[in-house]
């Protein structure tokens, strides 16, 4: 499996050149790691599973943190490359595992804001991936997306989300897979999934940010929807820092 090769193979350098230091008590003993073997087991049996049957024990949103948290300072104030993209860190290191281990070929962002999440996927597409695709990022209000977000495989669009039938469908269609979708725009979340759902295939991914963590009724009933459809969740990136420490609680979804 793609992340658990560079693990694999640092041990088994370990063991052949320094076999006395991979012994109980030495600098290379394996048991100290052992929290690394979840990059080994990261395709146990029960890695994906079904919205349904996930509860809501922990979440992070750092838009609700105490305002005197430097954490949510931290996040909030987070920029990249001089420009606003709001993302905790702990999820800026899942997307770049994921685009490591999904090598996607288009990333959808709803949502641009200023354009700096999406400068920050190009860039990861083209340093992660063996074959580097294309980033098409969506908003109403694109006049202030800042000219310094360009990448040669950045792309940003006009569109309205409130309605799906703005979208270019000629444009999604013709796009290479694997995908992966990013909600990040807060407005008619499952309108659109429902919409977007229809183009994915096994294997893409749609992560949906910060509206699971409100957990109420319009939620649950559209993550019901998202189960019905075929998505299921990926626990290897909900629960990789605790239970659903992710602003996208819940809300890491593969297609079958």
């Amino acid at each position: 499996m793609k992340l658990a090769s560079g693990y694999k193979a640092f041990w088994a350098a370990a063991h052949k050149n320094y076999p006395d230091q991979t012994k109980s008590g030495g600098l290379l003993d394996q048991g100290r790691f052992e929290a690394m073997n979840s990059v080994v087991n990261a395709d146990y049996s029960d890695r994906f599973a079904k919205p349904s049957s996930r509860g809501w024990r922990s979440s992070i949103y750092p838009w609700i943190f105490p305002i005197n948290r430097s954490t949510k300072v931290g996040a909030l104030a987070l920029t990249y490359k001089g420009l606003i993209c709001i993302k905790t860190p702990f999820d800026l290191a899942l997307y770049a595992r994921l685009i490591w281990e999904l090598q996607p070929r288009t990333i959808l962002e709803l949502g641009s804001f200023q354009g700096g999440s999406g400068l920050w996927f190009a860039d990861q597409m083209s340093v992660l991936c063996d074959q580097p695709g294309e980033v098409h990022s969506f908003d109403v209000h694109t006049k202030c997306i800042h000219e310094n977000a360009k990448h040669p495989f950045l792309t940003f669009h006009q569109v309205d989300l409130t309605d799906v039938s703005t979208f270019d469908k000629n444009l999604l269609t013709r796009l290479p897979h694997p995908w992966l979708v990013i909600d990040d725009a807060h407005v008619q979340i499952f309108s659109i999934f429902s919409y977007l759902s229809g183009l994915l295939v096994s294997g893409d991914y749609y992560v949906i940010e910060d509206e699971p963590i409100r957990a109420d009724k319009e939620i649950i009933d559209g993550l019901q929807l998202v189960q019905q459809l075929g998505f299921m969740v990926d626990t290897y990136y909900t629960d990789a820092f605790g239970n659903n420490v992710t602003c996208a609680p819940n809300a890491w979804l593969r297609k079958l």
